[in-house]
């Protein structure tokens, strides 16, 4: 009996020791790479807004040109 609740108690702090770890790579993957992705996706966006702004400038010059 006592060599079963030995195993089940080394058991036991292996599955803790493998919850740890995966709370902290839970941790670095919300602290770090999320900020990471957000940043990236912000320039994406400011490009995406610029190409726009672009295109339509440039249409407008061209509607201009057309009334002329």
């Amino acid at each position: 009996m006592d060599n079963l609740s030995q195993e089940n108690e080394k058991k036991i702090i292996k599955l803790e020791g493998e919850l740890r770890l995966i709370h902290h790579k839970i941790d670095t993957i919300k602290d770090n790479h999320l900020h990471h992705i957000d940043l990236r996706i912000n320039n994406i966006y400011k490009i995406l807004w610029f190409v726009a702004a672009l295109s339509l400038s440039s249409l407008a010059n061209l509607v201009i040109s057309l009334l002329k």
